[in-house]
C-alpha cells in the first residue's frame, strides 16, 4: 500500500483524469462552465459602476437591476472580442474607477437595438 496522499498529488490525478473524460466527450455538458456567462464579480462590478453614475446629481437610474440584468444578456450574445473587452473595461473600472470606456460600457443597456445614435454618459 502506498504512503500518503499529499493535496496536490490528489489535484494532479484527478484533474488528469477529468481532462481525459472531457477530451473523450465522456463528462455531461453541464459539467463545464459557459465561457459566455459574465462572472458574478464583474457583474457586481458593473452594477457598481451604474450605482456610480447614479450618485451623480445630473443622473438618475431608477431601473439599474433590469439594467444590469441586459448588460448580462449583451454580454453572452456577443463574441468573444466583446467579452474579451468588456472584462477588462469592468476590471479596470474595479481598479482606477470612471473611464470614458466604462461610461460607454454603461450606456450599452440603454440603447434600443435599432437605435443608430450614440447615447454616453459624462461626468
Amino acid at each position: 500500500m502506498p504512503g500518503p496522499l499529499t493535496r496536490r498529488q490528489l489535484l494532479v490525478r484527478t484533474g488528469g483524469a477529468s481532462v481525459a473524460l472531457v477530451c473523450f466527450g465522456a463528462l455531461p455538458g453541464g459539467a463545464l462552465a459557459d465561457p459566455a456567462t459574465l462572472a458574478p464579480a464583474r457583474a457586481a462590478t458593473y452594477a457598481a459602476l451604474l450605482d456610480a453614475i447614479d450618485a451623480t446629481p445630473a443622473y438618475v437610474l431608477p431601473d439599474r437591476a433590469a439594467r444590469v440584468g441586459r448588460f448580462v444578456e449583451i454580454y453572452a450574445d456577443a463574441d468573444a472580442t466583446f467579452r474579451v473587452y468588456a472584462d477588462d473595461v469592468l476590471d479596470e473600472f474595479a481598479d482606477r474607477g470612471f473611464t470614458a470606456r466604462a461610461l460607454d460600457l454603461a450606456a450599452l443597456p440603454y440603447l434600443e437595438d435599432n437605435d443608430s445614435h450614440t447615447f454616453a454618459f459624462t461626468v
